[in-house]
């Protein structure tokens, strides 16, 4: 009989040129395209249909056979012999009939493999037969099953009786060690430590019910109805156990959260964080698939890219070719950009991308998106693509079906929310009423006072007057909100509460807080509010919050009236004032301003342009049709094809349509953004690109880790990424990132200032501190002589940071001395380049009274003489040429030093005393300098 095969037909003429001799009359089904309706949209995917009862498929044509297939190719094809039924679309249903070797026996494994024997006492790896938690079921109850994992806890029940749980892929399952059942000695469980991996073997049983005996296992029992919580049930009788593993070497407690360099056993223990990790997988998995059935090809980019201004802070990575330094990707913006030009129109990959950002509490220095291109096409249909595909994850991961998603003008959300990424659910709106007081005042419409725009926004709500000044005394909280528009005398933003009626005095004298000129102009006080009142801007029984701003065409991202609608909603919700928000609201938000102005406080690089704005999302983002008269004209007021996708507040991610003519390219970055020339070659291959014939494109990325942990329900990416870094940019697990050597860095031309490298030892070995500190006290001149020198040699090499104590007492073996700076104008002394001298004659010059010298550091590092570096310089030249050294050191080793002691002593005794004070006053000059320059960089 014929067994249909489930695959493509590119599949099976593949399979068929490496296939055996033997030939027979197996047909495979044809390969269709068909609809199927996820939710409330169309969805192309492959459907794999099996033969009908006549030999044809439904609704096609004749049969395509195997023996027609290999006649036209002229090539073998396998006997399939039926095996199982296809777990998937697309398996073969057989197996391809092949002499195989057959299976071999455990002894037969460990005499082909003899190491394996002595490093594996127990039965693991050899024995396949372990089950999982995940695996047990009710088919297993009765029968002997052998589990490993970690013993989580053990305590014991009585003499004979000891209860253990085994901890596996974040559940828990029972383990009874019964006496009565035939496990001789059930008190030896209980001196392993707990989260020692074990190997246990026993018989599964259900739990007997809460309130029957311990022992009695035939009790009755409790199964709970979810699949997910079976193991709760369910309990093994142990015959055999055995630790497979080491024990910690300190203890774990149960029921501790384990964080930072422990991230491992949270992993281990964790069952929130091993369920986003799964989740993090199924829907990578919906990603490749769906794109895949959409005819998106899977590239990979290079992560050694090179830095371009692009609008964020990069990392770079150095090479062994001086000044030659690759940087990290911010994203495969132009790799994916040169993709089209290169002909691959549907390209995606879950990239990893790099960042150099100021760290906040929801952000990582690297992150992972979704990334996707189309080429012949534009925003729309990227659009589309996305939105059928975050439809296709929340039905298949959450069953919720999404209606079409809403699309917003970035215009429309400043001015009615706020924020360009509106959190919809919230019921408040921002309503403008400048207009209104504009017609009572002549002085609101001159130029100095009309630039201002006055918001409000009302909310029923039935609260005193305490309870509303504690919320907006938590918004305004440094420590809380942190909203510094509520601070002040003069906020721009006020938040008062109305009554049963409206006072009209009260009213206008919280209005006059953010609008202080009209105290200036005689105004009909009741005609303006009443005018307020009866267009329902000052309802009574309500909250009421008033701000200003200025009429700017782009505010940027938010405006204070945006931030305090949504903390005001947020409190509001915690003190019961406001139910709590449920449902998913996406939406689109485009036409975003091309270009943003510059803000310094933001400490981000931009294009690095003189224009003194960047590009709003990248500048590859093309100008829309209408708006891009304004180029050259008033660029700021140009919109661009940007697009963002927003759920619930939070951006997931955002697109455009490129730019895919190069003089539309150049413009920008020369004339329009003044990218400088030595940035502008950074360019040279994207431009390029553009000129050999680049078609239309757009894309889009979504940020992975913000959307698994919207569908986790967690609040920070943190909780669904294995090893993320935490608010310092550290991974504690590896401790990273971590000092090198000085080898390592010269191997790149690198040299650090003020700085301690990994392996530098104490300038001062800790048994001479510690004998110093048991000597008697010294004059207290001597001391403060011996401090300046040492502080000279030693102390000025490292600028001490905020938790790096530890590391400034481990002085380097080469300290390299630091370059003075130069003497302020109109200062008496001025400082001399530094001479190699050595550093005992320097201690014993500051005075004969000294009763012990200064110890000698390891190995120390003394700054040459410009004559000798530039010699040292020829000499590297001429050895490497090209090569630059950035600083050139002389060492002078312990031995060397001691050596040389005596003498030097004796040259130190003879100096005259007006010599050995003016050295002294040298040293605490420069001392005096350095100490300065250490605080100004602290």
């Amino acid at each position: 009989m014929a067994t249909p095969l489930r695959t493509c037909v590119r599949c099976q003429i593949d399979v068929l040129q490496a296939a055996g001799k033997r030939r027979s009359g197996q047909s495979i089904a044809n390969i269709r395209r068909q609809y199927v309706r996820l939710p409330g949209q169309p969805v192309s995917s492959r459907a794999y249909s099996d033969n009908a009862a006549d030999g044809r498929e439904p609704s096609a044509g004749p049969r395509i056979t195997l023996d027609q297939i290999t006649e036209q190719l002229g090539v073998p094809k396998p006997r399939i012999i039926t095996q199982t039924q296809p777990r998937y679309a697309g398996e073969i249903t057989g197996v391809l009939e092949s002499e195989q070797e057959p299976d071999l026996t455990d002894e037969e494994f460990r005499r082909l493999h003899p190491g394996l024997g002595s490093l594996t006492p127990w039965s693991f790896p050899l024995d396949d037969g372990c089950k999982t938690i995940d695996s047990l079921s009710d088919h297993n109850i009765g029968e002997k099953v052998k589990l490993r994992g970690w013993l989580y806890m053990s305590k014991p029940g009585n003499s004979g009786l000891v209860f253990a749980t085994i901890l596996q892929g974040g559940k828990l399952i029972q383990a009874v060690f019964d006496k009565g059942a035939g496990y001789e000695n059930p008190q030896s469980i209980l001196s392993v430590r707990a989260h020692t991996p074990v190997e246990i073997e026993g018989i599964l049983k259900y739990k007997p019910k809460k309130g029957t005996k311990p022992t009695a296992h035939s009790a009755e029992i409790s199964v709970p109805e979810d699949v997910e919580n079976f193991h709760k049930c369910l309990e093994i009788v142990v015959s055999r156990y055995q630790a497979i593993g080491d024990s910690p070497k300190n203890p774990i407690i149960a029921g501790t959260a384990h964080t930072g360099d422990k991230r491992y056993v949270s992993m281990r223990t964790s069952t929130d964080l091993l369920k986003a990790l799964h989740l993090r997988n199924k829907v990578s998995q919906i990603c490749r698939k769906h794109l895949d059935e959409e005819g998106f090809l899977e590239v990979e980019t290079p992560l050694l890219f090179k830095s371009t201004p692009e609008g964020a802070r990069e990392f770079l990575v150095p090479t062994r070719d001086p000044g030659l330094m690759y940087a990290l990707p911010q994203s495969p913006q132009q790799y994916k950009q040169i993709l089209m030009a290169g002909g691959i129109l549907k390209y995606f990959q879950l990239a990893k991308c790099f960042r150099d950002e100021d760290l906040r509490a929801d952000r990582q220095p690297e992150f992972t998106q979704l990334d996707l291109e189309m080429g012949f096409t534009d925003g729309t249909t990227v659009q589309k693509t996305i939105e059928r595909l975050l439809k296709r994850i929340w039905y298949e991961v959450l069953g919720v079906k999404l209606p079409a998603f809403r699309v917003m003008p970035y215009s429309f959300a400043i001015n009615n929310y706020g924020v360009d990424k509106p959190d919809t659910r919230y019921p408040l709106t921002i309503r403008p009423f400048e207009r209104i007081i504009e017609q009572h005042s002549a002085l609101a419409r001159t130029p100095v006072h009309g630039q201002w725009k006055y918001e409000i926004i009302t909310h029923p709500c039935n609260i005193t007057n305490s309870k509303l000044g504690t919320i907006t005394g938590q918004i305004a909280s440094p420590t809380d909100g942190d909203l510094a528009a509520l601070r002040g005398p003069n906020p721009d933003c006020i938040i008062f509460k109305t009554g049963e009626e409206l006072d009209y005095p009260a009213i206008w004298k919280q209005l006059l807080r953010v609008a202080p000129y009209l105290k200036e102009e005689p105004l009909n006080m009741e005609k303006i509010i009443g005018d307020l009142a009866s267009k329902s801007y000052i309802p009574t029984n309500s909250i009421i919050a008033i701000g200003r701003r200025k009429k700017e065409f782009n505010p940027g991202g938010s405006t204070n009236m945006g931030l305090l609608r949504k903390q005001l909603c947020q409190k509001l919700i915690r003190f019961g004032f406001m139910q709590k928000l449920v449902g998913w609201k996406f939406l689109w938000v485009t036409h975003f301003p091309l270009f943003t102005p510059v803000n310094p406080s933001e400490n981000e690089p931009g294009q690095s342009g003189a224009a003194g704005y960047k590009s709003t999302h990248h500048p590859f983002t093309a100008p829309t049709v209408s708006t891009r008269e304004n180029l050259f004209i008033s660029p700021w007021k140009t919109l661009g094809h940007h697009y963002d996708i927003v759920l619930n507040g939070v951006e997931l991610g955002g697109g455009s349509t490129r730019i895919h003519e190069a003089e539309l390219q150049r413009a920008i970055l020369e004339d329009i953004l003044k990218v400088p020339e030595e940035k502008m070659k950074t360019f040279k291959h994207l431009l390029d690109m553009l000129e050999t014939g680049c078609p239309p494109h757009a894309g889009l990325a979504i940020g992975f880790d913000r959307l698994i942990a919207i569908l986790a329900g967690r609040e920070s990416i943190r909780d669904v990424i294995a090893f993320p870094k935490n608010n310092r940019g550290q991974d504690l697990v590896v401790d990273s990132p971590g000092l090198v050597t000085e080898k390592q860095l010269d191997e790149y031309g690198i040299a650090l200032k003020d700085k301690l490298l990994e392996g530098q030892e104490e300038s001062v070995p800790r048994a001479e501190h510690e004998a110093l500190a048991e000597e008697p006290a010294k004059d207290s001149k001597t001391k403060v002589l011996e401090k300046d020198v040492e502080a000279t040699v030693s102390g000025a090499v490292v600028a001490p940071v905020a938790g790096e104590e530890s590391m400034v007492t481990n002085a380097p073996e080469k300290v390299a001395v630091q370059e003075e700076p130069a003497a302020a104008e109109g200062s008496s002394s001025t400082v001399e380049p530094t001479t190699e001298v050595p550093v005992e004659a320097a201690v014993e010059a500051v005075g004969e009274n000294s009763e012990t010298p200064t110890p000698e550091p390891e190995t120390t590092k003394i700054e040459e003489t410009q004559e000798l570096k530039a010699e040292k310089l020829e000499e590297t030249e001429s050895k490497e040429p090209g090569t630059h050294k950035v600083e050139v050191v002389v060492e002078a080793s312990v031995e060397e030093l001691t050596g040389e002691k005596i003498a030097e002593e004796k040259v130190a005794e003879e100096k005259p005393t007006e010599e050995k004070a003016a050295v002294a006053k040298e040293l605490s000059v420069e001392e005096t300098t350095t100490t300065n320059s250490e605080k100004k960089s602290e």
